[in-house]
């Protein structure tokens, strides 16, 4: 998929809102391989992407990791996210494997998003990426 570049120019965009925005945040050398070795959901809009979910993976066990959802701020609020998350559900039920992500504890519609889909286990960890960063772990189990 030669898309990681739009790709890439989005999560730029959406990593400006997020509280670490003076960190650097996966460029397009990540992207590539994201694309390449993960599994990326996107939804487009007259051929642009205008958002995208991906999943990898991890390790040898039946787990994957939802790394990103990243919406474009126009198209927020009309259900591309919780699209995005359907289609990571089905794939993790497809292949029965629970699935992990983070997020910031103060992201209070993206905690609703992952309810909603059945991210029920979730555990506070302060300080996950730096002593002001802290993060909910979340855990969803296949669905039978």
């Amino acid at each position: 998929m030669a898309d990681f570049l739009q790709i890439a120019a989005l999560d730029r965009v959406g990593w400006q809102q997020n509280k670490a925005a003076d960190y650097i945040p996966d460029g397009e050398h990540l992207w590539r391989f994201f694309v390449a070795y993960s599994a990326v959901f996107v939804a487009e809009h007259d051929e642009k992407i205008i958002g995208f979910a991906n999943v990898f993976r991890a390790n040898d066990k039946a787990i994957f990791v939802l790394l990103k959802v990243v919406v474009d701020r126009k198209f927020r609020g009309q259900g591309v996210g919780q699209g995005l998350f359907s289609q990571v559900v089905k794939e993790c039920d497809r292949h029965g494997f629970a699935c992990l992500t983070t997020v910031d504890p103060e992201n209070n519609s993206m905690l609703h998003v992952c309810q909603k889909f059945g991210f029920t286990e979730k555990e506070y960890k302060a300080g996950y990426y730096r002593p002001e960063e802290h993060r909910y772990v979340l855990k969803r189990y296949p669905s039978r």
